[in-house]
């Protein structure tokens, strides 16, 4: 036991760091079976109902079972979803002028949906740029810097799937090269402003957090 603090508080931490830790951790499920599908190891049409179903089933239970936890893992899958359409913004630019294809139909195609350009862009706002989010809410650090960094990391990931995928979304050349970093900034530093712009509006809100508030979102 640590000392000034009853076993059960010790225990009670430890199992909000636990469902923290799994619930960032299933947003990157998602992606990753994206990256899976895009190398060949294992289908999007199989992975989807096999693992990202279920990862969004137990998300959902987790922040319902946990709700500061769940408003947190909410505020940042809606804050994720916003930064990608500020994402989107900046790519439309490129697919107008004929720079990048538009290559999000292809995910709805890799699930076997159709019509597939719907269903690509539900996967990209929702379990791409949406999950993704929901990680970073949940991270200690999302001041802008770590947005950045976070955005960056993303894009990295992601040219490196690239390189191994005999399936790749797009080409990578200097302009595609270009257009993924600047979108993945904007990603980043976007998610990190709307999230700090919701912490600003939920403290004016309610004043100040309780202290099971102040453990949740520490």
């Amino acid at each position: 036991m640590l000392r000034g603090f009853p076993r059960r508080s010790v225990v009670h931490v430890s199992l909000l760091l636990g469902a923290r830790l799994l619930l960032g951790g299933l947003g990157f499920v998602p992606i990753s079976c994206l990256s899976l599908a895009l190398i060949g190891v294992v289908p999007l049409y199989v992975s989807a109902p096999l693992l990202v179903l279920p990862a969004t089933m137990l998300a959902l239970a987790l922040g319902l079972a946990l709700p500061g936890l769940g408003r947190q893992a909410l505020g940042g899958l809606v804050a994720g979803m916003g930064a990608t359409l500020v994402y989107d913004l900046l790519r439309l630019i490129f697919v107008l002028t004929g720079i990048w294809s538009d290559f999000i139909p292809q995910i709805g195609a890799m699930l076997h949906a159709s019509p597939a350009l719907p269903w690509g862009y539900l996967w990209r706002y929702l379990y791409d740029g949406g999950a993704m989010g929901m990680t970073f809410a949940l991270l200690p650090w999302r001041d802008l810097i770590s947005g950045l960094l976070y955005g960056l990391a993303i894009c990295a990931c992601l040219f490196a799937t690239l390189l191994l995928a005999p399936l790749s979304l797009f080409p990578l050349n200097l302009s595609t090269i270009i257009g993924a970093l600047l979108g993945h900034l904007i990603y980043g530093s976007t998610l990190a402003w709307l999230l700090q712009t919701q912490s600003v509006r939920l403290h004016a809100w309610s004043g100040k957090d309780s202290t099971h508030d102040r453990l949740i979102h520490s």
